[in-house]
C-alpha cells in the first residue's frame, strides 16, 4: 500500500465542512486520514464533475453535455478490466442519473451561471481547496449585481438513518457554504457587485438538499479560523495509523 503524507494541513472545502460538524472522536480519525492518505484506486468522478460544471455554465443548459458524459462512461465501462474500476464507473453512472433527476430541486432557473476556477483558501495555516461547480451572478434593477458560487456534491455517501446524522450532514453543508462565501469574497475581489450569502450554495444531489451561507457567517467564520489554528498547531503530533509503513510513503508539502 502506498501512503501520501501531507506535511502541512490540506482539506477540500466539503471535507473541512464535514470535519467542523463532527464530534471529537470522528475528528481525530479524520485528521489522521487527512495527514496519512492511502493512495489506492478510488471514486473521484473524473468524467462527471467536469460535465456537471460544463452543463451548468452552458448558456442553454445543454443536455447534450450530460449525454456525452454518459457515453464516455459507458465506453470506459466496456474497456475496464479491473473489477474495482468497473464498480467505480457504475457508481459514477448512477451519480449522473441522480444529478439529472435533481435539477428541479436545484432551482437554478433564471440564475446566470458561469465557469468557475479552482482556488485555494489559506485559513490560519490550513490549505482548503475549492472548485465550485459554477459562479453565480444575479442582475438587479437597482444596485450592483449579486455574486456567489455553487457547489454540487454528487457523492452519495453513507445513508443517513437518524435525525442526529441528518443534522450533522446539514451542519457540514452549512459550514461548507460559509467557506464558499469566503471563496467568493476572494474570487470576486475585483468584480463589481455584492457577495450574496443567499447565493453561496452547497447542493447535495442525492438528498436534493441545498444549504446557503447563514446570516451568522461572520461569527461562524471566526470560529472556523480558531479551529484551523488548532489543526495547524497539532498537525505534526498526529500519530500514523497502525498499518502505516514509512518505506512506502511519499511526502507532500
Amino acid at each position: 500500500m502506498i501512503w501520501r503524507v501531507n506535511r502541512t494541513p490540506r482539506f477540500t472545502l466539503l471535507d473541512l465542512g464535514e470535519y467542523l460538524a463532527a464530534d471529537d472522536g470522528p475528528r481525530e480519525t479524520m485528521l489522521r486520514n487527512m495527514r496519512y492518505e492511502r493512495i489506492a484506486p478510488s471514486l473521484i468522478y473524473r468524467l462527471l464533475y467536469p460535465a456537471v460544471r460544463a452543463f451548468l455554465s452552458s448558456p442553454t443548459r445543454d443536455r447534450g453535455i450530460l449525454e456525452r458524459c454518459r457515453a464516455g462512461l459507458e465506453r470506459a465501462l466496456e474497456d475496464a478490466v479491473n473489477p474495482q474500476k468497473k464498480e467505480n464507473i457504475r457508481y459514477e453512472l448512477r451519480a449522473l442519473e441522480v444529478f439529472e433527476r435533481s435539477l428541479n430541486a436545484l432551482g437554478i432557473g433564471g440564475i446566470n451561471l458561469s465557469r468557475a476556477a479552482a482556488r485555494r483558501l489559506m485559513i490560519e495555516g490550513v490549505a482548503v481547496s475549492v472548485w465550485p461547480s459554477a459562479h453565480i451572478q444575479v442582475a438587479r434593477p437597482r444596485g450592483s449585481p449579486l455574486l456567489g458560487a455553487l457547489i454540487v456534491d454528487v457523492a452519495k455517501g453513507i445513508k443517513l438513518k437518524t435525525d442526529e446524522a441528518r443534522a450533522k450532514a446539514t451542519s457540514g453543508m452549512r459550514y461548507a457554504a460559509i467557506l464558499l462565501h469566503q471563496y467568493a469574497t476572494e474570487a470576486f475581489a475585483d468584480t463589481p457587485g455584492k457577495i450574496s450569502p443567499d447565493h453561496c450554495i452547497v447542493f447535495h444531489a442525492h438528498r436534493q438538499q441545498s444549504e446557503c451561507t447563514p446570516s451568522t457567517y461572520r461569527r461562524e467564520y471566526r470560529n472556523i479560523q480558531a479551529v484551523c489554528r488548532n489543526i495547524a498547531r497539532g498537525w505534526e503530533a498526529i500519530d500514523p495509523p497502525q498499518a502505516f509503513d514509512s518505506r512506502f510513503a511519499r511526502y507532500r508539502h
